[in-house]
């Protein structure tokens, strides 16, 4: 899959702008808060129908726009694609082929792009919400269902807190409906997130080893509000009963899902706060490598990579390990920095010099 070109207008810091992009490797280079992250949001937004994080819509138009568009062409396997996203301040409309998406959801998971981002150490380090927020996105990319299901899922959590809320003299026969619902719904995403977790286990583990060069196990827990065993939307109906009264006391939910935990452990220590800073980016640059792999593997086709100035937050073996693994990737890369020197990739390049919001383009042979 190849992003062939891009055409912003009133994206962020892009009042209007069209990229032609190499098939390989695309560098984007400036000084800092002149637009290279921007770049690399609007590619994400394209290819993955969000930006990296939640936005309101005034938060990617640009300063006094009252729409934005974005434009994108993309040849894979299956054909040439061309994507229209159209944001206002009321909605987003996609078009797809000059046909109408009205559900984002069907087309989920159609183009997959994988970040690596400075924040990307919160994986490790930061909220419990963070990781199932991250889990969850992956599996999304591989089994479009999955996004489906958190859907219908928070849908009807949003429903029983708001019962849980407005009726005080709630029995727990007048919530059952939302029960069920819970349980057959939640069911499902807590087993695909348990499988998705036993197959990147072994990836992430070898992948940790040759990022630092160390012997060390490294394990996923997923530790849930319910209790696992082979009949789990029965488990998760019985455990919803028995936290009813407690839930009515606190007015939401405390079971289910959106409640688990999703750690990571190094030689059986919680990485979240054992971790030393360098075995926390050894962790996630592994993760990032351990999800591209993953959906190699499952999907049979190579992502596209946006790495955003990761070069600054590694170490040299690091750098090394990351711009091997770039070498040998036979995908589209996008990277961003400050400094082509700190570019270890070797080859043909197409650079992208970002300076007062004008774009200058130039192939480079590194």
């Amino acid at each position: 899959m190849i992003l062939k070109s891009l055409t912003l207008k009133n994206f962020k810091s892009y009042s209007a702008e069209t990229f032609s992009f190499h098939d390989r490797f695309n560098l984007i280079i400036g000084e800092n808060a002149q637009g290279k992250t921007n770049l690399l949001e609007a590619i994400h937004f394209l290819l993955a129908f969000k930006p990296f994080k939640q936005l309101r819509s005034e938060e990617v138009m640009s300063f006094g726009s009252s729409e934005c568009r974005l434009k994108g062409e993309i040849q894979s396997q299956a054909g040439f694609d061309e994507i229209n996203i159209l944001l206002d301040k009321n909605h987003k409309t996609l078009k797809l082929n000059g046909k109408v998406v009205y559900r984002t959801s069907n087309v989920s998971g159609k183009y997959n792009v994988v970040t690596f981002l400075p924040t990307d150490i919160d994986l490790v380090k930061g909220s419990p919400q963070g990781r199932r927020r991250y889990l969850d996105s992956i599996i999304c990319s591989l089994e479009p269902t999955h996004l489906r299901d958190l859907k219908l899922y928070q849908r009807a959590l949003s429903q029983r807190n708001a019962i849980l809320v407005k009726t005080s003299s709630l029995t727990l026969d007048k919530i059952e409906v939302w029960d069920e619902q819970l349980a057959e719904i939640g069911s499902q995403v807590i087993s695909r997130r348990i499988e998705f977790i036993n197959k990147i286990k072994p990836l992430l583990s070898r992948m940790y080893k040759q990022t630092s060069g160390l012997d060390q196990d490294i394990e996923i827990h997923y530790k849930s509000s319910i209790e696992l065993n082979d009949d789990l939307e029965q488990s998760y109906k019985h455990k919803l009963s028995l936290e009813f009264e407690q839930d009515k006391k606190r007015f939401h939910t405390t079971v289910g899902p959106h409640r688990d935990q999703i750690s990571f452990f190094i030689d059986g220590k919680d990485a979240s706060i054992y971790a030393s800073q360098g075995e926390a980016k050894n962790l996630a640059l592994a993760l990032k490598v351990s999800e591209i792999e993953m959906i190699s593997q499952i999907l049979g086709r190579t992502p596209i990579l946006l790495l955003d100035d990761i070069t600054s937050e590694l170490d040299s073996n690091r750098k090394k390990f990351l711009f091997r693994f770039l070498q040998d990737f036979t995908g589209q890369i996008f990277i961003t920095t400050t400094s082509i020197k700190e570019i270890l990739y070797k080859g043909h390049i197409r650079g992208f010099h970002i300076k007062d919001r004008i774009v200058r383009q130039k192939d480079i042979q590194t």
